[in-house]
């Protein structure tokens, strides 16, 4: 079963079962997807407390409700 894609510039939450314990339990922004077809690999999230973008599993991702402007970061 395919699982619903993360829209860009939603805020999510990444995992505390994350396994880079650098990122897991952190807030970050979509700006970015890895797909194929109808498979979703993954996310590029901009991690706030970091000021990095890193590639993030979709398993790993949880989305918090809040969405952002494309205009916040460009």
């Amino acid at each position: 079963m395919k699982k619903d894609k993360i829209d860009f510039y939603r805020e999510v939450l990444v995992l505390p079962s994350y396994i880079n314990k650098k990122y897991s339990a952190k807030k970050g922004v979509v700006l970015g997807a890895s797909e194929e077809g109808d498979i979703i690999y993954g996310y590029a999230v901009f991690i706030f407390e970091e000021n990095e973008v890193v590639f993030i599993e979709k398993d790993y991702l949880s989305e918090t409700g809040v969405k952002f402007r494309k205009e916040d970061f460009y």
